[in-house]
């Protein structure tokens, strides 16, 4: 009968691991760290909301536009009536901080009557915190049956209500003559 012998390094070896004063120092380090990447983390929360809020408004107008082309009728814009489920204030016509819906002018009076505003093409909702203002042209944006908006100058300013216009998370979609859209970063006009 054969008996295993062990090997002597491995009965003196060290034990394998950290110590208590080791995880200690990583943890201190670790959360220092985070503590200096936290405020440029929420400017980044910030901007990439906008960003959503931006493109989600960019989308909506190209689609107003090809729906205003393809039915052969006035379509609009209009901002989204303050409600029980929307928790950002409407401070006066040009603040459309709870949204937005596309609809379409049935009977091509360039006014929107209630009957129009209740059989919306597409609704969007902005986040709770988030503003959205159509500064000096109110309620509604409106394309021609050629997909061109009426009225010139047409802009959007997009914004975190606790940094406010002007804030690092500040986004102005311009929509030029030629209906070219832009957008501008940290900027409310489209200079």
């Amino acid at each position: 009968m054969k008996l295993h012998q062990t090997d002597p390094s491995l009965l003196h070896s060290k034990p394998h691991g950290f110590t208590l004063i080791e995880v200690m120092v990583s943890l201190a380090i670790l959360g220092l760290l985070a503590a200096l990447g936290a405020p440029s983390f929420s400017d980044s929360i910030r901007r990439f909301r906008v960003k959503g809020i931006s493109d989600d408004l960019m989308a909506s107008i190209q689609l107003a536009r090809v729906e205003a082309i393809r039915r052969g009728r006035p379509v609009a814009l209009i901002r989204e009536l303050a409600s029980s489920s929307c928790s950002n204030p409407l401070l006066d016509s040009d603040t459309w901080s709870c949204g937005w819906r596309i609809v379409e002018d049935t009977n091509a009076n360039g006014s929107i009557s209630a009957a129009e505003r209740n059989n919306p093409i597409q609704t969007t909702t902005v986040p709770r915190g988030y503003g959205v203002v159509h500064p000096g042209l109110g309620n509604q944006m409106v394309f021609g049956v050629w997909g061109q908006a009426v009225g010139v100058g047409q802009r959007f300013v997009i914004t975190n209500t606790a940094d406010g216009i002007g804030g690092v998370a500040t986004l102005t979609i311009c929509l030029n003559a030629g209906n070219r859209l832009r957008t501008i970063k940290e900027e409310s006009t489209c200079l």
